[in-house]
């Protein structure tokens, strides 16, 4: 089963379709980025899900949007 994560208003994992909360955005755990920042400088960073434990890279856009992907490569 493909998962959209696709231009998703938040960071959505793409291995189990988790899409983080504002809570979990702010979680160190999550990522060291600042994930908010990540749309209006549109730029990409790690994220470990907090659900699948599995990591992905997520790119912001300046809309603001987020499409996640397996690899960096992929965005």
């Amino acid at each position: 089963m493909e998962i959209d994560t696709f231009q998703r208003k938040a960071p959505t994992c793409p291995h189990c379709g988790h899409e983080l909360s504002d809570d979990e955005m702010q979680l160190s755990e999550v990522s060291d980025a600042d994930l908010y920042a990540l749309a209006p400088n549109e730029v990409s960073a790690t994220v470990v899900c907090p659900v699948c434990d599995l990591e992905y890279w997520v790119q912001g856009g300046y809309r603001p949007y987020y499409t996640s992907a397996f690899s960096e490569e992929e965005l």
